[in-house]
């Protein structure tokens, strides 16, 4: 089997993470994986696997016109038919789509190969991109208007930002164009939250399938660290937050909030700020850069005495299993599908926007982690990232006879 996958990274990053997971899967079988990217680097171990689609110059190109006309999905031209061109000499057996925002590949051009080259196509939606005019979520504002038709985004200013002329409605039509065009295509949503918006979208009738998100159990396991001697909090309890970029979506400033209720006996510590958020930071918390390096994470995730994650909207966040398999309790908002994985034995869920209640869990929770420890290791074998590779191994075997 051929296998060819199309995501924004390569091995870098949770959807990155997952789109090398299968790929590792694939080569046990003996089989070939190929995986185009269009931003960053691939991480170590997952250059034999890497397609650069396109280079800095078009990205940047096609990066003004999302910025300026809100046009993501319309640059990148010569990088798609490039692409188009390795397709038709790699003649995979199935294609599985991932994150196609981020200013690499042109959809018109895409969809219009996939709707006659009679190949399979799995697409993970990562987020809910795929069936509104520009964003990527759209809890936070309450916004319902991709039930109809997208127009005057509230959030046009929100990723993918745009700072010109909005195009929100013209954008929902050309997808619900191009997306609805394939015969032979499956949906895959990381939950079941995602899955149950989807028939208010105009992907209704498409065949969906749920398969939750993995963790790398090998990497992320408990292990031991010097992380409360080398920043001197030997004595408090850790609240650990984890996210590749933190702003209101995310739900920083009630971190902000929850490190004053917390008390002397807390120590936030929230990793993957940026310089200027590092230079504003409230002394009660300590920041770190974002890190790629997953050991280094699984050495922090080890050390905290609990994850918090107060994220407003998102899918189906990898940093909450990869905390509970290395045997931390996670506490978060009842967000997207974080109630599906988070159950009282290993954490807690609390209304969304709920501070105080986000406070009082970490209080009950952090405490008791090594009676939870067990609980978060059990929890954490059931999305372990073998098993989801291979949900993905039979799915391509099924949408393939």
């Amino acid at each position: 089997m051929r296998i060819f996958e199309l995501n924004t990274f390569c091995g870098t990053g949770s959807t990155g993470r997952i789109a090398a997971d299968i790929a590792d899967f694939a080569a046990q079988k003996g089989e070939q994986t190929i995986i185009g990217f269009g931003a960053g680097m691939p991480a170590p171990g997952t250059e034999v696997y890497a397609l650069r689609i396109g280079g800095k110059l078009g990205r940047k190109w096609h990066g003004a016109l999302r910025k300026l006309l809100d046009a993501e999905g319309y640059g990148s031209v010569l990088a798609t038919r490039k692409l188009i061109r390795f397709l038709n000499e790699y003649k995979p057996d199935v294609i599985h789509l991932h994150n196609l925002h981020g200013c690499y590949v042109n959809h018109r051009i895409l969809f219009r190969y996939l709707a006659t080259a009679g190949i399979p196509v799995v697409w993970t939606l990562h987020d809910c991109w795929a069936f509104t005019g520009h964003c990527a979520y759209f809890d936070l504002v309450g916004c319902k208007r991709w039930q109809t038709v997208c127009h005057n985004c509230p959030q046009k200013a929100a990723y993918p930002v745009c700072v010109g002329v909005g195009g929100s409605q013209r954008n929902f039509r050309r997808k619900k164009k191009l997306f609805t065009s394939l015969n032979n295509l499956t949906l895959v949503t990381p939950c079941q939250w995602l899955a149950g918006l989807l028939p208010a979208s105009f992907l209704k009738g498409i065949s969906v399938r749920v398969v939750y998100n993995g963790v790398d159990r090998s990497t992320f396991r408990p292990v031991s660290s010097d992380l409360r001697v080398s920043y001197n909090i030997q004595e408090r309890y850790i609240a650990l937050a984890v996210a590749s970029e933190w702003d209101e979506r995310k739900g920083l400033l009630y971190l902000y909030a929850l490190a004053g209720l917390l008390g002397a006996q807390y120590r936030v510590v929230v990793i993957g700020l940026s310089k200027a958020q590092l230079h504003d930071l409230p002394p009660q918390i300590l920041g770190l850069e974002r890190t790629a390096d997953a050991a280094a994470l699984a050495r922090w995730y080890s050390t905290a005495d609990c994850l918090v994650n107060p994220t407003m909207e998102d899918n189906m966040p990898l940093v909450n299993l990869e905390a509970m398999a290395c045997g931390t309790p996670v506490v978060a908002f009842a967000t997207g599908g974080c109630p599906e994985v988070i159950g009282d034995a290993c954490g807690a869920v609390v209304a969304r926007g709920d501070g105080a209640a986000l406070a009082a869990a970490v209080k009950r929770i952090a405490p008791n982690k090594a009676a939870l420890e067990a609980a978060c290791l059990k929890q954490a074998e059931r999305f372990d990232s073998v098993t989801s590779a291979g949900n993905y191994w039979a799915l391509y075997r099924e949408s393939m006879r």
